[in-house]
């Protein structure tokens, strides 16, 4: 297989790609490939947590504009005050994943162009990696903190009707 090659100072020239450099890229684009289906199912969970946050948000400001919650005003705006928390660390958790899958994407790139162009870049491609998975890590973080405060939130709507 023939490929054209620009070197970036105005000069064309072709080079020819092996199988092999084929195979290698395939096999160097393999976990980044793998972290960004992970990671995007993490954001699928993420972003389902976030739309339930953000319905029930505008229920509660519906009924709390209407007057129909007089009698439980005060508790709809302690539950308003932890959505806006819990829809906080789901906003950061949405951002550092896709911020690791944006990472993944410049791996697989720097994998390519190392393999078909040779440019070294194996540090940018190992920086890659571990910013994507420190990100995708951090990202954990946020929604165990949000599932954290969603179950403050239930043990103190759940009180009210029974001991626990």
């Amino acid at each position: 297989m023939m490929m054209v090659i620009w070197d970036g100072r105005g000069a064309i020239y072709t080079k020819f790609v092996t199988i092999d450099a084929f195979a290698k890229l395939l096999q160097f684009s393999i976990s980044p490939i793998a972290l960004i289906s992970g990671a995007s199912l993490l954001l699928l969970s993420i972003t389902n947590r976030f739309g339930r946050t953000i319905d029930r948000t505008r229920v509660l400001v519906r009924e709390l504009e209407s007057g129909d919650a007089v009698r439980f005003q005060e508790e709809h705006k302690n539950q308003l005050r932890i959505l806006m928390r819990r829809s906080s660390y789901l906003r950061s958790a949405v951002l550092l994943v896709n911020a690791g899958i944006f990472l993944s994407g410049l791996m697989i790139i720097g994998v390519f162009l190392h393999v078909f162009v040779g440019w070294e870049l194996k540090m940018v491609v190992l920086s890659c990696l571990f910013l994507s998975v420190l990100s995708i890590c951090c990202a954990v973080v946020f929604l165990f903190l949000e599932v954290s405060v969603g179950l403050k939130a239930l043990r103190l709507e759940v009180s009210r009707h029974i001991k626990t």
